[in-house]
């Protein structure tokens, strides 16, 4: 499989994409697992919980063939969507969903989060650096996160982390090419609390409102308690989740 590179350690899965794409020709999906990654980082810098062969760290190289800048929310969109489908393949009896704007939830709890990476020139996309973190075997969680689980807590089963690896690359990787009109339905009906009151912060408050979904701007559409409509870019706002 010279799509994929498996390590027993890494720092993080992207930041040895990173390595490789300054070090020479990388071919669209190349594929970085580590059984072990000490440095992951999440979205805003959080860092990622990880233990050898219990947790999924890995990252895709992407090379889109055209892909504009003015595009880029909805490669996140289509990546957390074919992360569904790859979760479905593998057990058709989970109902993962996406919770805007880069976790995938499973039963209320928090089973994967995202962070794409992406190389500009102009106003086109090079090349993305897909990076993919999942809670696989976990048995349990420490006290300070209360609102994870796993693929093993929420099945029952335990899984091979190179079978997951392979299932998700093909199940994102078959999605990033398709048009809104194949996929966009599909990601709404995925959203996590659609059409559910949900607590919010941003910088003046903390306020309820109901999700409607989300734009093909990546935007975060909310009905506030007075009726009326405004969307939100992910920068802008907190989910509140107890």
């Amino acid at each position: 499989m010279d799509y994929l590179k498996i390590y027993n350690t890494l720092d993080s899965t992207n930041k040895e994409a990173h390595r490789l794409l300054a070090a020479g020709p990388v071919t669209s999906g190349l594929t970085i697992l580590a059984r072990h990654q000490t440095d992951g980082r999440g979205q805003y810098g959080r860092i990622w919980l990880s233990k050898p062969d219990d947790h999924l760290a890995m990252s895709i190289v992407y090379k889109p063939k055209a892909l504009d800048v003015t595009s880029l929310a909805t490669l996140g969109m289509k990546v957390s969507l074919g992360i569904l489908q790859g979760l479905k393949a593998i057990d058709p009896r989970l109902s993962p969903l996406i919770k805007w704007p880069n976790d995938i939830y499973l039963d209320g709890k928090k089973l994967c989060g995202l962070l794409i990476e992406n190389s500009i020139s102009g106003t086109r996309v090079q090349h993305s650096i897909i990076g993919i973190g999942m809670n696989v075997n976990e048995s349990d969680f420490p006290p300070e996160i209360p609102n994870a689980i796993s693929l093993t807590l929420g099945t029952g089963y335990f899984f091979e982390i190179n079978e997951v690896a392979i299932t998700l690359r093909q199940a994102v990787l078959d999605i990033l090419e398709a048009t809104p009109s194949d996929w966009k339905n599909e990601y709404d009906q995925s959203l996590f609390g659609l059409n559910a009151i949900h607590q919010f912060q941003n910088d003046q408050e903390s306020f309820q409102a109901k999700v409607l979904g989300i734009s093909l701007e990546g935007l975060l559409q909310l009905e506030l308690m007075d009726g009326s409509i405004r969307s939100f870019a992910s920068h802008e706002l907190k989910w509140e989740i107890r």
